[in-house]
């Protein structure tokens, strides 16, 4: 929360620093951002492994506590003024538990792996379709806000090295999934040039509002599982991302030269 609040703090200083300039732009007819960023997981994707396993929470947490995203979107605004437009993006995230030392597993009965290092990663790949309002197109400084609807294709694995060696070493692979969700972002969008600008934002996704199921495990695969049981809870995929990019500016209308 605090890398949030401090995201909002830099976008209003950066408005109100650049909004100063009195200097107007052309609107443009398209809009390209290309980003990366950090991404901070939200229960129930993040948890403490192997605490939350001991402890019985639930629902059991996919242990993916952070990663990065990259991405494009792409905005056609169907209005004179440029301030609503239409958007379709694309965003793959990366997301990790990192190396995590485990020390006698075995004495607890609940993985039963021994003593080594493990490791979970999830992979998702989103197609976003939605609207944005553009505050002040015309200015330096656009502040900007959008809404999508989003569909999401989602992997990972799970890696477990034993102390000693790789004897009863494993790799696991998560069945490929799909989930439809929503994600809600907010920048500013500040114009270096008629055709180039930077983009700094953030936004919330939450992957999975619907199309959750429940699969059965194997020795070698798994499931997202998110659905309710009778057994665990609905598990929330949702997360924080914080980005920063290039903008490119198309379709400007050109000015008329009258000839004397």
């Amino acid at each position: 929360m605090k890398k949030l609040n401090t995201l909002v703090v830099v976008l209003l200083l950066l408005a109100a620093t650049v909004g100063l300039n009195s200097q107007t732009f052309p609107v443009p007819k398209w809009n390209i951002h290309i980003h990366g960023g950090y991404t901070l997981t939200l229960p129930d994707l993040k948890g403490t492994f192997p605490a939350d396993l001991q402890s019985g929470k639930n629902p059991t947490p996919y242990f993916v506590n952070n990663g990065f995203n990259a991405g494009a979107d792409i905005k056609y605004y169907i209005d004179k003024k440029s301030t609503f437009g239409i958007l379709l993006s694309l965003t793959y995230t990366a997301l990790s538990s990192g190396n995590v030392g485990v020390n006698d597993l075995d004495s607890n009965s609940i993985l039963g792996i021994g003593s080594g290092t493990w490791k979970s990663n999830m992979n998702i790949f989103t197609i976003g379709v939605g609207a944005e309002y553009d505050f002040a197109p015309k200015r330096p400084a656009n502040p900007f806000v959008n809404a999508q609807f989003t569909t999401n294709i989602i992997g990972g694995n799970t890696t477990f090295e034993k102390d000693g060696g790789f004897v009863d070493s494993y790799s696991r692979d998560m069945t490929s999934a799909v989930r439809f969700g929503a994600m809600f972002a907010a920048g500013v969008d500040v114009k270096l040039s008629k055709q180039v600008g930077v983009v700094i934002g953030g936004r919330y996704a939450f992957a999975n509002l619907f199309g959750k199921d429940s699969t059965t495990n194997t020795q070698t695969t798994y499931g997202l599982n998110d659905k309710e049981t009778t057994t665990q809870k609905s598990k929330k995929m949702a997360y924080l991302q914080f980005f920063a990019g290039v903008s490119l500016y198309f379709g400007q209308p050109v000015k008329k030269v009258v000839k004397k």
